[in-house]
Order: structure tokens, then sequence, then C-alpha cells
């Protein structure tokens, strides 16, 4: 199953997030993100083919929600089912993606694949936070494959061993939220092996080689730059 979730901050412009949302299998919005996706489903280009989904599920505390998503999106012919959560322990991404793996059961997640997009831009603190989840989800949930994906890049985490396509230039940078624990990279311009990442700059800054490269870690953020 393909599950795209749209938090509340900068929607991407690019054309890819048009095939991206058109191959979902289901979309879950956070509160504030059902009026950004009810104008990209009306604004979306016109030579693209329409959306196969036309429900959306809405999850969060309510603060910023806006009403006038619902008549807007009754005018698309988009379905939206609410479901709000009042806690605040977790933020609206959070709940999203609570709402949209738990209702399956436990043996149905793998093989599962989770993008999401608008985490990023607008208020700092929060794209940090966000980013940072990225670990926090993979191993609340072992089995499903995560992505946050903007238009300058994609972020994933990795937990052990991960192997990443790639091309020639790309840049690429790694965050270690476990610095105790060495970090190995192959297939990077500038090698890293079996050194703790104690500051997050440390990752940043290198560059594939190739088509694939590898990584060893724990609890590790890594940076695709998309195509220029």
């Amino acid at each position: 199953m393909n599950i795209t979730i749209i938090a509340n901050g900068t929607f991407p412009s690019g054309d890819w997030v048009d095939a991206l949302l058109q191959g979902a299998d289901r979309i879950v919005c956070c509160d504030g993100a059902a009026l950004k996706y009810v104008d990209w489903f009306v604004r979306r280009s016109p030579h693209s083919p329409a959306p196969v989904l036309h429900r959306v599920e809405v999850v969060g505390d309510g603060d910023s929600f806006d009403p006038t998503v619902v008549g807007a999106a009754a005018r698309a012919g988009i379905v939206l089912s609410r479901h709000p959560v009042a806690e605040q322990d977790d933020n609206d991404l959070t709940k999203a993606m609570r709402f949209a793996l738990e209702l399956e059961p436990q043996g149905n997640r793998d093989g599962t694949e989770v993008a999401i997009v608008g985490a990023t831009g607008l208020r700092e603190d929060h794209t940090l936070g966000n980013i940072s989840l990225l670990a926090w989800y993979m191993e609340r949930y072992p089995g499903v494959r995560f992505r946050m994906l903007s238009d300058y890049g994609v972020f994933s985490p990795v937990q052990g061993h991960g192997v990443f396509a790639s091309h020639a230039g790309q840049q690429v940078s790694l965050f270690s939220l476990s610095p105790a624990v060495p970090v190995t990279v192959e297939g990077l311009r500038w090698p890293v092996t079996d050194r703790c990442l104690g500051w997050w700059w440390e990752g940043t800054l290198n560059e594939a080689l190739g088509d694939q490269f590898q990584v060893w870690g724990d609890r590790l953020i890594v940076y695709q730059a998309a195509m220029a």
C-alpha cells in the first residue's frame, strides 16, 4: 500500500507531486493541509489525469483546520472524512501517521510505503521536529518504508543498513540521532568509516559517486538533494 501524508508546511510545487498523489492508495491530511490538497486538486495541470482518489482523511486537533475547506472540497467532488484527535502529546503529523498505520493489523504493514509531503518549510522548529520523527516512525513501525519529500530533496531514515539509488554528483547529507554509534558509508566521495557523528554538520555536504551508495549506523537520517 502507498500512503501519502500531507503536513501543513510548504506544499510542493514540482510536477513530481502530481504523480505521487495520483498514485497514492490513501491520502491523509493534517488539519491545515486539507485546504492545500483541495487547492492542488483544483489547480493541478490540465494535462494531468484526474486523481483516482476522491476521498481524503483529515486528522488533527482542529486548531489549524479551515472550515471553508468543507465547501471547497464538495465543489471539487472530494469527500472529506474528518477524524479529530484532542490529545496534545503528539503533533498533527504523528496523529495522522498513527491514524494511517494503526488501523491496519500489524502483519499488514510489511511493504507499506509512506510518503510525507509538506512537512518542511515555514516554521523551522516544525521542520526540525518533523525530520527527526522519521527515525521514531521507523522504530515504531518496522517493515514500513518512510520518505519525506520536498521540491528540494528527500529525507529517509536508516536503522542498521540502508542502500540508496543515486546518480553521480548527487548531493548527500547524513544526520545521526545516535551520535555515540559509529557511521560508515560506501559510494560517497568523502569516506566515513566507523566515525561517530557527534554534531549534525559533520555528515553533511557529501556527494554520490555513482548509481548507488550504502550507509551503516543507528537512527540515521539520509538526505538526497533533488536533481537540478
